[in-house]
């Protein structure tokens, strides 16, 4: 068996075990949450523009079942998807050598862009989620994608997205940046 066969062998376990805890924590989530996670996760599974831009499939696949772990659904300000508060623990993943933090606090608004849809076309809450319309299956993957970025360490040693709090400016040029990266991947999912 050569190297690269050995090793690809153990990534693949490796992802089987992910994959097998993400499972047991995910029947504890709600229908949405779940398949957004369940979405998100075969997206940066392949190696694709999407998982490069998260520092390729293994670092973006655990950093994000160790997220996903932590979010709630609570209500928040109506102009607000995903909340992240509290002292982040700085964390490094020895197999992956990923550092990355998590927050105190994960929440997803209840009554935000990543449950609800727009009942008339002028509303303007709950907003659209970059290109797409609140309440969809893509919105629902960008706002994950987009909370993933705040918790990832890039090789220069910044977060992939700045923070961007209630900096609403801040905030919609972060999800375009992740858009930009994931349009192709999004695109798939109905």
């Amino acid at each position: 068996m050569s190297l690269w066969t050995k090793g690809v062998l153990g990534f693949l376990l490796v992802l089987q075990g992910v994959q097998s805890q993400a499972q047991q924590t995910i029947e504890k989530k709600d229908w949405d949450l779940t398949r957004a996670y369940s979405d998100v996760f075969k997206i940066l599974s392949n190696e694709n523009e999407c998982s490069s831009f998260y520092g390729g499939s293994r670092v973006a696949t655990t950093v994000l079942h160790d997220f996903f772990t932590h979010i709630k659904p609570e209500p928040l300000s109506s102009e607000v998807s995903f909340q992240m508060a509290g002292r982040p623990r700085l964390l490094r993943d020895t197999a992956t050598g990923v550092h990355y933090r998590i927050f105190d606090t994960a929440m997803v608004n209840s009554e935000g862009s990543f449950y609800k849809r727009r009942p008339f076309v002028l509303d303007r809450f709950p907003a659209d989620v970059g290109i797409f319309g609140p309440g969809t299956r893509r919105a629902r993957a960008l706002i994950l994608l987009h909370e993933l970025g705040h918790l990832i360490e890039g090789e220069d040693g910044t977060w992939l997205l700045p923070d961007d709090g209630l900096n609403g400016v801040q905030s919609k040029a972060n999800t375009l940046r992740v858009q930009e990266a994931c349009r192709a991947q999004l695109k798939t999912l109905n």
